[in-house]
């Protein structure tokens, strides 16, 4: 089994990680358990997967240095089930069997995926046999999905980077970016969405999921709601509908709903820990039409 050493800056990042895992989260201190046959099989690498008795200690050693695995579950081969604290198969099987409903759509394509925290997307995508697949996360959690790709043994490209890390060598180089739940954590909305789009080759799309506000009166603007989201202080703004596909038109793109995803997350009671109605959380695919770069200066917030 391939280890790694984690250096200072490793260790770090995962110990951000775990404070907020601790203090936000309130997670237990075991992972919940799940059927072998429950799990998907990312790699064919670990159907016939046998450790030793060093092998299995070394492999939980590895996965105690990279503290408590988020997502899940993730079968490792043999009987050994990472459980997740985030149960993402029925999620992620519900959203992108909807997204793409053949099951092609991805066969020798480029993508790209914003966020991908422990890479459980990134993985079952990577089933659907993409030519190049980059997976980018800038937190603790790259570290995880690091470790489960040695497992794994596939061709997904993670790397511990920010959206503004992405070298200009890559822009016009990406049939498809996965934008699933970043862009209302973002601060800097209107510079996120022109890189991604100058990311995208002609006729490439941006699956984009975010929070919209709910009210149609307040379809026009971007509302301002920092720490409000399940005690997540990286929450900072929800958009409005028109807001959103005006942005994308304005750097070349045409976008249409391609379903309402309903409350986001899992906070499931209507509305955010410090009381402030919970916004609808929707996906959009947007296609690049044309090579247009209107800068907007101004946008309304309420």
């Amino acid at each position: 089994m391939e280890t790694f050493k984690l250096t200072p800056r490793a260790k770090k990042y995962l110990k951000d990680m775990l404070w907020v895992q601790k203090d936000i989260w309130k997670l237990p201190d075991n992972y919940p358990h799940y059927a072998i046959e429950y799990c998907e099989k990312f790699s064919e690498s670990i159907v016939n997967k046998k450790y030793s008795s060093e092998e299995r200690s070394a492999l939980f050693a590895e996965l105690h240095k990279r503290q408590m695995i988020m997502q899940g579950p993730f079968w490792l081969g043999d009987d050994i089930v990472v459980g997740g604290f985030w149960n993402k198969r029925e999620s992620t099987r519900n959203i992108f069997e909807r997204v793409f409903p053949t099951g092609k759509e991805l066969q020798g394509k480029r993508i790209l995926e914003i966020g991908s925290m422990s890479g459980y997307d990134s993985f079952y995508l990577n089933l659907l046999k993409p030519q190049y697949y980059l997976s980018i996360e800038p937190s603790g959690y790259y570290y995880q999905a690091e470790f489960l790709n040695s497992i794994y043994k596939t061709k997904i490209d993670f790397k511990q980077w920010f959206w503004q890390d992405i070298p200009q060598k890559l822009h016009g180089s990406f049939d498809l970016v996965l934008n699933c739940g970043c862009l209302y954590h973002e601060y800097d909305i209107i510079s996120m969405i022109k890189k991604t789009t100058e990311l995208l080759r002609m006729g490439g799309s941006i699956v984009l999921a975010t929070n919209i506000i709910k009210k149609r009166k307040y379809a026009d603007y971007i509302k301002y709601m920092p720490d409000v989201y399940a005690g997540d202080m990286t929450y900072w703004f929800v958009i409005g509908e028109k807001c959103l596909f005006r942005l994308f038109a304005s750097f070349g793109c045409e976008g249409k709903l391609i379903f309402k995803g309903g409350a986001a997350g899992d906070a499931g009671k209507g509305k955010t820990v410090e009381g402030y109605p919970l916004e609808e959380y929707n996906f959009y695919l947007f296609t690049k039409t044309a090579e247009k770069s209107r800068p907007l200066i101004t946008i309304p917030r309420y």
